[in-house]
C-alpha cells in the first residue's frame, strides 16, 4: 500500500480537538440565536407594512372618489368604473393585484397580495371587502363625492 494513503496520527481524538470542536458549537449557536432576536422585530414590521400599504390604498381611492360624475360597479362585483375631470377610471382586480386604470391608458397597481375583492355600491357609499393571500380580511367603507351640477 502507498505511504500517501497510510494515516500517520492514529492517537485518537484529543482534548484539543474537543475544545476546538465546542468553540466552533459556540460561535454557530451565539448566530443562531441572534437569528432569532433579529426575526421577530422584521415580522413585526412587515405587518406594520402590509397595514401601511393598506391604509395608503385606502387613502388613494378615497382621493379618486372625490368629484365622480357616474358611478358603476360591474365585473361581478371586482371592479368599479367612474369618470371624473381627468376621464374615465376603472379600478379593479387582476390576478393578485387592484389596479387603475385611467382612459384606457396603461394600468397602475393600487394594492398588492389579494386573494380577492367585492365591492358594492349603496347610495354615496362605496363598500370593499378585500381578502389577501394569507387569508386575511379587511374591509373599508368609502364616500363617493358626486359632482353638484
Amino acid at each position: 500500500m502507498p505511504s500517501i494513503l497510510k494515516l500517520r496520527d492514529e492517537s485518537g481524538y484529543s482534548l484539543l480537538d474537543v475544545l476546538f470542536q465546542l468553540l466552533i458549537m459556540g460561535i454557530f449557536l451565539h448566530f443562531f440565536v441572534l437569528f432569532f432576536y433579529w426575526k421577530l422585530p422584521i415580522e413585526r414590521q412587515l405587518q406594520d407594512y402590509y397595514s401601511t400599504e393598506w391604509e395608503l390604498f385606502a387613502i388613494d381611492l378615497q382621493a379618486l372618489l372625490v368629484d365622480v360624475d357616474n358611478f358603476d360597479v360591474h365585473l361581478g362585483e371586482r371592479a368599479i368604473s367612474f369618470t371624473t375631470e381627468r376621464g374615465r377610471i376603472e379600478v379593479g382586480q387582476s390576478g393578485s393585484v387592484i389596479r387603475k386604470l385611467i382612459n384606457k391608458t396603461g394600468y397602475i397597481p393600487l394594492f398588492t397580495n389579494i386573494s380577492s375583492v367585492a365591492f358594492s355600491h349603496e347610495g354615496y357609499e362605496l363598500n370593499m371587502e378585500v381578502t389577501m393571500l394569507d387569508g386575511q380580511k379587511r374591509e373599508r367603507r368609502l364616500a363617493i363625492g358626486f359632482r353638484q351640477e
